[in-house]
């Protein structure tokens, strides 16, 4: 038979446990957090759609990159979009398909300088910093997107070729 005074105890030992159970919750609630992949840290699909949006729409109103974009139907152009949404849902830890050409490949001839590649990511920073993505976020989208550098400047020199004239590779 238990005594009152070993009741006592059990009980004391139950709560006991149970307050480090639940003191220890905030930290795992932090670390959870912390825990999130980028996509869910960018705002899933949705926060996604909603800075490729805007980022697309600078990069077809940049004078300075528009002309890669001359001859784009609306339909080709939510498309491009479309593409760029489901990349980088992909490419952040999203369950998007990539349903685009490897960069190599679609941008290859295109002729594209370094310093066009640098016009494209001030476009995207600025798009990012509109949607108020954090700079831990933001320097995470753009290891990826510069780890795509080498497939897509055809052109480090900064030399812009005619539209005419194949890039070499």
């Amino acid at each position: 038979m238990i005594s009152n005074s070993q009741r006592s105890l059990r009980a004391l030992t139950a709560l006991a446990a149970a307050l480090v159970v639940f003191a220890a919750l905030p930290a795992r609630t932090a670390n959870a957090a912390e825990a999130k992949i980028l996509y869910e840290r960018l705002g899933g699909y949705e926060g996604i759609s909603a800075v490729v949006d805007q980022f697309a729409d600078s990069l077809f109103a940049d004078k300075r990159i528009s002309q890669f974009f001359i001859g784009m139907s609306d339909d080709t152009r939510a498309q491009f979009k479309q593409k760029n949404k489901n990349l980088l849902c992909n490419v952040t830890g999203g369950p998007c398909k990539v349903i685009s050409r490897p960069a190599n490949v679609a941008h290859h001839g295109l002729g594209i300088t370094a310093g066009d590649f640098e016009v494209v990511a001030g476009d995207l920073k600025d798009a990012l910093n509109k949607f108020k993505v954090g700079p831990k976020e933001q320097e995470e989208v753009f290891a990826i997107i510069l780890s795509l550098r080498s497939q897509i400047v055809d052109r480090p020199d900064e030399t812009r070729l005619s539209r005419d004239v194949p890039a070499k590779r």
